[in-house]
């Protein structure tokens, strides 16, 4: 009988897995409404109607958490629908929310083959965007711009930028297991390296800086040689890439020195970032249920920009502590998925989603769908799967085993049978 990991798999689960591979790919371009992404995303929930799959419990606990969170906000917000654009913002939140929970459904079916091809496929869609934004930086093409910072086909620079890091992490996974070629991934990280740095955002260069350094020390931990050549290695490539788009582009020394600080003008003051985060704490106190969307448009200049402060105060009490304990249950479950697995790819998921969490903490990032996809591919983890296939692969070696020692042992038992045979004649 042919083990699960090897069967064919059912062709609606094919055609499933090929239209959300093809979402994922489509990620670059988010710029109309719908986007094309939207409604493959919405393809690819529709066709896991046809698709019969075991559902975990992590999926529930999963559902449910978001759902808190959403109702949160609809109630909160319920006051204020005769706004169209707070229906429409509520749209978009229930829609990217939708999205995780597909990403969750779809995911649970995975082994390490759909996610090894799902992790190729972001690093593909990423290094299109990237090369899109480089190409718009150094054309100047304003369609390819904000102010100045590259974004590519995406709505603004911070969002890019956030994309492009978990697939500098994807692609260092696929090339330290094998799965791509090593000379491939200088190529590829310069290419996101450079992406993000044009975009000239600083949460996403931070996180690209914590997030890769972090997993590499996980993958040589035990290695600290390696580590320290590979950590090495890596400063020089970046100092390359830093010191000839400085001698290169006046324009981007000028962009360069004036993002290479910790406090813009935006961020000071009682106006700024860090003060409408001090201003926001009284409010959340004052507001168990939350003030609903958009309405932080009438107290501040500017958004809150900060997903864990906007959770409390847009939407209450109970979708902040709902999106605490799911950031809180993702980071146990994807450790908890590593030691269960002992798959390295259990790691890369998990600081793959670290990576625009950490952006989103600094931004508007709610409606980021790369935030939601890979929370739901956190959540979608299926470490029975894993186990599947790694039990497949070891009984395969066994049975070869086998029939080798029986090939062994046939051979030498023929061999004194003939020298006996000779004894007895002579």
């Amino acid at each position: 009988m042919q083990p699960d990991a090897y069967r064919p798999r059912l062709y609606p689960t094919s055609v499933r897995n090929f239209v959300f591979f093809l979402a994922v790919l489509a990620m670059n371009y988010t710029l109309s409404r719908p986007s094309p992404v939207d409604l493959l995303f919405m393809l690819s929930l529709a066709l896991s109607i046809m698709v019969l799959q075991k559902v975990r419990l992590t999926f529930f606990i999963f559902f449910a958490l978001l759902l808190l969170w959403t109702l949160s906000f609809w109630y909160a917000s319920f006051p204020f629908f005769g706004d169209p654009d707070v229906r429409q913002e509520a749209f978009k939140k229930t829609f990217v929310v939708v999205l995780g929970i597909t990403a969750c459904y779809v995911s649970m079916d995975w082994g390490p083959r759909q996610l090894h091809t799902f992790m190729r496929v972001y690093v593909v869609s990423c290094v299109t965007a990237a090369i899109l934004g480089i190409v718009g930086f150094a054309l100047g093409i304003e369609a390819l711009l904000w102010d100045g910072r590259s974004k590519g086909f995406i709505d603004d620079p911070n969002m890019y930028a956030s994309f492009l890091v978990p697939g500098v992490v994807m692609a260092i996974y696929l090339v330290q297991q094998r799965l791509w070629p090593r000379a491939a991934l200088f190529p590829i990280i310069g290419i996101l390296c450079l992406g993000v740095l044009l975009s000239f955002s600083r949460a996403a260069t931070v996180s690209l800086i914590l997030c890769c350094s972090g997993y590499m020390v996980f993958i040589y931990r035990q290695h600290l040689l390696r580590l320290l050549a590979y950590a090495a290695a890596m400063a020089v490539f970046g100092g390359i890439i830093l010191g000839t788009t400085i001698v290169v582009s006046p324009t981007f020394t000028k962009k360069f020195e004036q993002r290479a600080t910790l406090e813009e003008s935006y961020d000071a003051g009682r106006e700024g970032r860090y003060g409408r985060y001090a201003r926001s704490i009284p409010m959340i106190l004052s507001n168990p249920v939350g003030i609903g969307i958009n309405q932080q448009n009438l107290i501040f200049l500017e958004p809150i920009h900060n997903i864990w402060l906007s959770s409390f105060m847009n939407y209450g009490w109970l979708a902040g502590f709902s999106w605490l304990a799911l950031i809180f249950l993702s980071v146990l479950f994807g450790l908890g998925n590593y030691r269960m697995t002992a798959h390295p790819a259990a790691v890369a998921v998990l600081v793959a989603f670290m990576a625009p969490l950490m952006c989103a903490s600094l931004h508007e990032g709610e409606h980021w769908r790369h935030l939601w996809l890979l929370l739901g591919i956190l959540w979608g983890f299926n470490p029975a799967r894993f186990h599947e296939e790694a039990g497949a692969k070891r009984n395969a070696v066994s049975s070869r085993s086998v029939v080798e020692s029986m090939k062994q042992a046939i051979a030498s038992n023929r061999r004194p049978a003939h020298n006996e045979g000779r004894t007895v004649s002579s």
